[in-house]
């Protein structure tokens, strides 16, 4: 009996990897035989790797294939293999597209260009980068590697694009933190974050910088340097940031809580430390502000209707009073509580849905994009959200950073009462107050000054470059005061000298002001004389954003991170913090020094 279960386990199996083969197969069509070159170069560095999980791609169109990974799911289950909660989504197939050359040569994907670690191959490179020398791959593939993971998504590593080929790169702004604040965590609890957890521009915008603030709406700074790594490749920082409210003139805002207090919950750090953030946040609240809490567990329940915070000890009885329990149906806590926003809601004011959560969700609907699907109409009706994590073991980021990316808000991490009272007290209006909706940059180089370039991060963000003036295309939400930072790797074309009196290229910053509905569109010259030519006379601001971006580079093995010493970087941060001076900076240090110490 025994024999047959395993045989029949056996046929299931082959039957997965069967259809597997088969969905992408017709998934790439004409393709195929391209596809089929790039697999035979890709699993010789990768093929302990095989049976990794499967994530969804990053943006702009490229299309993931769940049956298959339904079908192995299903197998396993017969085998009675049953995996942990956190580990429920996991596959053994890894996606690859190959991009038709017509379309990449006008420039409709080279944004969202991105390539694995594990596609390249560091012998006998002839490319350049910040972090050391790598070999090219087309750069009209794109690959998106399986994630060991899948709490995490791995959208893989953008490459160097040839300007004469596409001199423009366009994206959506970002100031979600909570990538850095997870990897924080691990680092302080002993071991190094998981790779696709490392989201660069989330480090990077964990910090601020000496950005001036616009009056309104929202202004953008260009300044630029060498690598301290690779004195022969330059650096461009592109700065957004957003005006600034004043907490006494903010609107009054409608707040409603939905929180999870299933079983996975019930520790110290997770429910424990939500009802420590939320009261910071109470406390912080004015008299007519009004709360709602939404409890989920199995089904969903109203802890508190909609109530004025003039009744503060009402809304902390309500508060401390939750205990956890039960299965994770994330669906119903969002049904319930955006039902309860919208009975809650203030035109005069701002209206938030916060979720906090461990990110993971067992029960009701569990897809992450049909939950999004759920909310999307509300976000588009004024009811934003922010999502903030909690816990680390099982924690499911993908969960938390997609909710809040597809609908319209932010989304943060908390792993101590230092970081709830950051985010709900120190920088409580611009985790509120949205100042600019469907925020957009589009950098074109000119080819004649740059020969190729690459942006560091953004890898989900991608917007299809003729998409820029579509403004009935989603893009990102940047909070009152808040910032934003890309920086690029740039390569002069031949016979450019950084002392030249040249112009780069052109900054172009679109947005909806979401209080008139009008949008608004600048833009700034790249000019030479905006790059220093010696790293140590960069502004002290420009040199904290490149570390940062460099630790990210190095923790999720970037290929052009291999030449970094990880000591080298230490002694730069270390000698950089005695002039930030900031206690973010000083836990940064002490980061980087503990994950020299790990490596």
């Amino acid at each position: 009996m025994a024999t047959n279960t395993h045989n029949t386990s056996n046929l299931l199996r082959l039957l997965a990897v069967v259809l597997s083969i088969v969905m992408l197969a017709s998934a790439c069509g004409s393709d195929s035989a391209d596809v089929a070159d790039a697999e035979g170069e890709f699993a010789v560095d990768e093929a302990s790797d095989a049976s990794d999980d499967a994530e969804e791609s990053f943006s702009s169109g490229v299309e993931t294939t769940d049956s298959a990974e339904e079908v192995v799911e299903q197998a396993m289950e017969d085998d009675a293999m049953e995996e942990e909660e956190a580990m429920e989504d996991s596959g053994t197939s890894e996606e690859r597209i190959t991009v038709d050359s017509d379309d990449a040569e006008t420039g409709l994907v080279a944004s969202t260009t991105t390539v694995a670690p594990a596609a390249r191959e560091e012998e006998d490179s002839d490319g350049g980068g910040l972090f050391g020398t790598v070999d090219e791959d087309d750069e009209a593939e794109i690959v998106v590697p399986s994630s060991p993971d899948p709490r995490f998504t791995d959208y893989g590593i953008r490459t160097f694009i040839d300007t004469d080929d596409d001199p423009l790169s366009t994206f959506s702004l970002d100031v979600d933190t909570g990538s850095y604040t997870i990897g924080k965590r691990y680092v302080n609890e002993g071991s190094l974050p998981p790779r696709a957890s490392v989201r660069v521009e989330e480090y990077v915008n964990a910090f601020d910088y000496d950005y001036e603030s616009p009056r309104d709406g929202l202004d953008v700074q260009v300044d630029g340097g060498p690598s301290p790594f690779d004195e022969d490749t330059w650096l461009i920082r592109v700065g957004v940031s957003s005006e600034e409210i004043p907490d006494r003139e903010r609107q009054p805002v409608a707040l409603t809580f939905v929180v999870d207090t299933s079983g996975s919950m019930n520790s110290p750090d997770r429910l424990g430390l939500v009802k420590e953030s939320l009261i910071i946040l109470v406390e912080e609240l004015e008299r007519d502000d009004t709360v709602a809490i939404v409890t989920y567990s199995g089904d969903s329940g109203i802890v508190l209707e909609p109530t004025a915070v003039r009744n503060r000890d009402e809304i902390i009885d309500a508060i401390d009073g939750m205990r956890a329990g039960g299965s994770t149906n994330l669906q119903a806590g969002l049904d319930t509580g955006y039902d309860l926003a919208r009975e809650a809601f203030r035109s005069d004011g701002v209206n938030r849905v916060i979720v906090a959560s461990d990110g993971l969700a067992n029960a009701g609907i569990t897809d992450v994009d049909r939950l999004a699907e759920r909310i999307r109409d509300d976000a588009d009706d004024g009811i934003g959200i922010v999502t903030v994590g909690y816990g680390l073991r099982g924690f499911n980021d993908t969960t938390m950073e997609q909710l809040a990316d597809q609908g319209d808000g932010f989304y943060a991490y908390v792993d101590s009462v230092d970081e709830a009272e950051r985010l709900f007290e120190e920088d409580l209006t611009s985790t509120l107050i949205t100042a600019a909706i469907d925020a957009k940059i589009q950098v074109e180089f000119d080819p004649d000054v740059v020969e190729e370039y690459r942006l560091i991060g953004y890898e989900n963000r991608g917007v299809l470059d003729q998409d820029f003036r579509n403004d009935e295309v989603d893009a990102g939400e940047l909070g009152a005061g808040h910032q934003a930072t890309a920086i690029y790797e740039i390569e002069l074309a031949r016979g450019v000298d950084v002392d030249d009196r040249l112009e780069l290229g052109v900054v172009r910053l679109r947005w909806e002001d979401p209080d008139s509905g009008d949008v608004e569109e600048i833009d700034t010259d790249i000019d030479m004389r905006d790059i220093e030519p010696n790293w140590t006379r960069t502004s002290t601001s420009f040199q904290q954003a490149v570390v940062v971006a460099t630790l990210a580079e190095v923790l999720r093995d970037n290929p052009y991170a291999d030449a970094v010493d990880i000591d080298d970087l230490a002694d730069e941060v270390d000698s950089l913090a005695r002039d930030v001076d900031t206690d973010e900076f000083d836990d940064f240090a002490d980061m980087v020094d503990a994950v020299a110490s790990y490596r």
